[in-house]
């Protein structure tokens, strides 16, 4: 279904000669990530107390799309969006102070500085990479959820937190950050700083414990929490949540 996390013209960028470009980045995601990552997804058949075996090639693709994941959404883009047009103000304001036509002209038709929406496409890709490679470093483990809690995803499926470091302000590229990723109604990632534990493993988790994923999921969303199922425990996570949002400060 289209109409669900999904938006027309997202990726939108401008030629040279200020005609609108609507397909390159659309197509190359459609190629690349968005094609190789739920084929690799759907590989994977965890067995609880084993390992999950990737190739390097495969787990540097899978961390840029948790990368990319956290970056792609409005939650990071139209913040970005916004600090480049507080950009573009200051500097026409800065200009106008000091040329008196130019002045006269943004008084007169109430001009105002706004950055189009393709300035925040090269910060997305670069901000997704650096994740990317921050996640690289840390320790992977998967967990598998018990039959009677599916895990659920959101408009902001990717939880960083620096609780595992005793950090209350942290990014996500930060070398104490812990990344959490429902990956599958039946699947979830967590990329921790924290040693002393197997890298790739696959954990089992209790009902109490993926509800506590879940509930990091509802907190962290926009606006969307998806699911495929009904749950009161999940509807009184999102009513209890309504209007938290996990953001990227930039």
């Amino acid at each position: 279904m289209r109409s669900i996390a999904w938006a027309p013209a997202y990726y939108a960028q401008e030629h040279p000669d200020g005609s609108t470009d609507l397909d390159t980045i659309e197509t190359k995601l459609a190629q690349t990530i968005d094609n190789e990552i739920p084929q690799l997804l759907r590989r994977i058949i965890p067995k609880v107390g084993h390992s999950v075996a990737l190739s390097s090639e495969d787990k540097g693709a899978f961390a840029f799309f948790v990368g990319l994941s956290m970056t792609r959404v409005p939650s990071f883009r139209d913040g970005m969006n916004a600090m480049y047009t507080r950009i573009a103000q200051i500097s026409l304001s800065y200009q106008s102070d000091r040329d008196p036509k130019l002045s006269a002209i943004v008084e007169k038709y109430g001009l105002k500085a706004e950055a189009k929406p393709w300035v925040s496409l090269r910060p997305m890709v670069e901000m997704a990479q650096s994740i990317a490679t921050a996640a690289l470093a840390k320790r992977w483990q998967f967990f598998v959820p018990p039959l009677n809690v599916p895990l659920v995803t959101s408009d902001n499926p990717v939880v960083f937190s620096g609780a595992a470091a005793g950090l209350a302000q942290i990014g996500p590229a930060h070398p104490q950050s812990e990344l959490v990723m429902n990956l599958r109604k039946d699947l979830a990632l967590v990329c921790t700083p924290k040693r002393g534990y197997p890298d790739m493993h696959v954990f089992q988790l209790n009902s109490s414990k993926a509800r506590k994923f879940n509930r990091g999921v509802v907190r962290a969303a926009r606006q969307r929490v998806f699911a495929d199922h009904h749950s009161e425990a999940l509807d009184s996570f999102v009513k209890k949540y309504a209007g938290e949002e996990q953001h990227l400060v930039v």
